[in-house]
């Protein structure tokens, strides 16, 4: 089966609209039949922090909430680069349910070698 991996980089206060388009577009994916994978990177991680996103939503999507919602129970799979949430002082216990794991390089390079990856 084809994996689609989505890495994010910018914070949702930035960039609303391009952050729930991707993750608008993983769902998609997945309601495809797709394997798809979320990495949070950089300023990304800050959208795992509980009531990070509340309230936020770009005007052609569902809030960023829901869509991170509907991304968790249709099984997608949502990653946190572990050095990024440190130096941004994120801690997995203050973050949202649904998080597979805190990764670091490593884990992204072994999964994109098979898969498409998209980058925002």
């Amino acid at each position: 089966m084809t994996r689609m991996i989505y890495v994010l980089t910018h914070d949702p206060k930035d960039r609303l609209e391009l952050v729930s388009s991707a993750v608008a577009q993983a769902v998609v994916a997945l309601s495809f039949g797709y394997e798809a994978e979320i990495f949070l990177l950089d300023r990304a991680v800050k959208s795992a922090v509980t009531g990070y996103i509340d309230g936020m939503k770009a005007e052609s999507f569902a809030s960023l909430q829901e869509l991170f919602g509907m991304f968790s129970e249709m099984d997608g799979k949502l990653y946190v680069c572990a050095p990024s949430a440190h130096s941004s002082h994120i801690q997995q216990e203050h973050c949202i349910s649904g998080i597979t794991g805190f990764v670091d390089a490593g884990m992204l390079v072994t999964h994109a070698k098979d898969s498409v990856v998209f980058t925002y």
